[in-house]
């Protein structure tokens, strides 16, 4: 098992007094400096590194790393359902590489900390079983390609906040949305002093859209 993806399997617990949140919000170098966090084995050894070169890339995985794991312990999740799950994987060496070893893979692809949250959450699902390991590979794979403004369309329409096409003024982030299979375009028809009247601007909720937005509302 490579070292790295081991470190994250013994870091997924955590607790609110190993700081991860402060250190998110006063940011990354104020702990690289003190060693804040050293305690916990991925931290310690990416940390490592960055003693010897200010990598920008590695920092960013710190970053996204601990966005990560700072959302898988908000309380959502029991931890005993943590508990269980990390034995498991500490003790299956091939699923921790393929499971975990995929998750580094894109928080170190990830430039916003919003994406990490949202891959936690779909995790989450995962680990609790309402998702299978194929659709987090797939609902991770939409996070990855989606772009981040795009998401609050996302929810809105979700959220039944537009009426219709023409409140949207950005209409090629519905076309974005619509590319991932979030969305779809529809059409409407009615009546109206005896004349068939149909409406093209429909927008409608898709099953894939409606299982990852109620996974990262």
């Amino acid at each position: 098992m490579d070292k790295l993806t081991q470190d994250f399997a013994n870091s997924l617990i955590a607790s609110a007094e190993d700081g991860i949140k402060d250190c998110l919000e006063i940011g990354i170098d104020s702990f690289i400096e003190d060693g804040i966090l050293k305690e916990i084995p991925i931290v310690s050894t990416i940390v490592s590194g960055l003693k010897f070169a200010k990598n920008i890339y590695d920092r960013n995985l710190l970053k996204q790393t601990l966005s990560f794991i700072n959302e898988l312990n908000n309380g959502t999740l029991s931890e005993e359902e943590l508990i269980v799950y990390q034995s498991i994987i500490l003790n299956n060496p091939k699923k921790c590489e393929e499971e975990l070893g995929r998750v580094l893979i894109y928080l170190n692809n990830f430039l916003d900390k919003e994406k990490s949250e949202m891959l936690a959450k779909l995790y989450k699902a995962y680990i609790s079983k309402i998702i299978s390991w194929n659709q987090f590979c797939e609902y991770a794979e939409i996070i990855n390609r989606i772009f981040l403004q795009d998401i609050t369309i996302l929810k809105e329409l979700y959220e039944d906040k537009y009426k219709n096409i023409e409140e949207i003024k950005e209409r090629y982030r519905l076309d974005r949305l619509t590319s991932l299979g979030l969305i779809k375009f529809g059409s409407k028809s009615r009546i109206e002093n005896s004349t068939l009247i149909i409406d093209d601007n429909i927008i409608d909720k898709t099953n894939l859209g409606g299982k990852i937005y109620n996974i990262i509302k």
